[in-house]
């Protein structure tokens, strides 16, 4: 294939991938939202990814890949460590720390732990509504997970993670088990590669009280990232397809500066206008710095009225 008709096939796979995104209708009123217990899974656990909109499917080389396409994995070399933490809304805070490793030229495994706390809450009672002599109690969810990905040629790659989840509040607590199914395949256009993946299938073993057993937020991704050929820009688009709201889409970009240093923007369309949250809400920006081995990356993510999340990664080669 000439290089003129790989550039070809590159302008027409973006734009048919962006117009694909573009089209996809939002709904203000979908009677799915909020319908999904564990909804910290939906929530991005890493800087870089969460800066560029949660368009990440269909990256490479990156550790933090595993929670959002376990295939990834297998794109790695080395061993690598990530840690996260995020200052999410309402004094809740978010945290992700994970490992991975390349076993030889074909696999790697990732291990990951995943925690949100909701803070302290105070006791009421219906005649103390005040709560006044009562005890606080806290409220938090856990997930662990380990993944494995696999190439099973120089261009196509799988991968699967597989998450015990625990959730508490007061006296009460929830689990449940789910799975991640990832596919990468390095397209023949140069510097092009597709991605998707199933995130959360699975079910709750034992529910908050008895009888009752919230549904997994399922959610399935299609995406593409795209290195220009002449300019340090990295392209990534994703669509999403949760079962407790209507299908969105995320898109965003990184520009590299002298390899040590990033510039990253990027857009989820999940808290556009018809949301009622107002423009902002779904941009994102971000950077990242290289030294050595290691890599530090910032997101500022944007959710209008809700708030403003704030989220800072380390990342490690060894």
């Amino acid at each position: 294939m000439s290089i003129k008709t790989q550039k070809t096939n590159a302008i027409l796979a973006l734009f048919f991938a962006s117009w694909f995104l573009t089209a996809i209708p939002v709904s203000a009123a979908n009677p799915y939202v909020g319908t999904t217990g564990f909804s910290f899974l939906k929530i991005d656990a890493a800087a870089r990814s969460a800066a560029l909109g949660g368009a990440f499917v269909a990256a490479q080389g990156d550790v933090n890949s595993m929670g959002v396409n376990p295939a990834g994995l297998a794109t790695i070399t080395g061993s690598a460590g990530t840690a996260t933490y995020t200052d999410y809304l309402l004094d809740t805070q978010l945290g992700f720390v994970g490992f991975g490793r390349a076993l030889n030229r074909k696999t790697a495994w990732g291990v990951g732990i995943r925690y949100i706390s909701y803070g302290d809450f105070q006791e009421t009672s219906s005649d103390n509504p005040t709560g006044k002599g009562l005890p606080n109690f806290g409220a938090n969810d856990w997930a662990l997970q380990f993944s494995l990905g696999r190439a099973l040629s120089k261009n196509l790659f799988v991968g699967g993670t597989l998450k015990g989840i625990y959730s508490k509040i007061e006296t009460y607590s929830s689990d449940g088990y789910a799975a991640n199914l990832g596919v990468l395949f390095k397209a023949p256009v140069v510097d092009l590669s597709v991605g998707a993946s199933a995130l959360n299938i699975g079910f709750v073993r034992s529910g908050y009280s008895s009888g009752t057993k919230e549904a997994l937020p399922v959610n399935f991704k299609l995406g593409l990232a795209y290195r220009l050929a002449h300019l340090p820009f990295l392209l990534l688009g994703d669509i999403n397809l949760p079962n407790d709201n209507d299908p969105y889409f995320s898109v965003g970009g990184e520009f590299t500066v002298a390899k040590i240093m990033f510039l990253r923007a990027g857009y989820k369309s999940l808290y556009d206008e018809p949301n009622g949250l107002g423009k902002q809400a779904g941009l994102s920006f971000g950077t990242g710095f290289l030294w050595r081995d290691y890599q530090i990356d910032y997101a500022y993510s944007s959710l209008a009225e809700l708030g403003k999340v704030h989220r800072i990664s380390l990342t490690g080669k060894f």
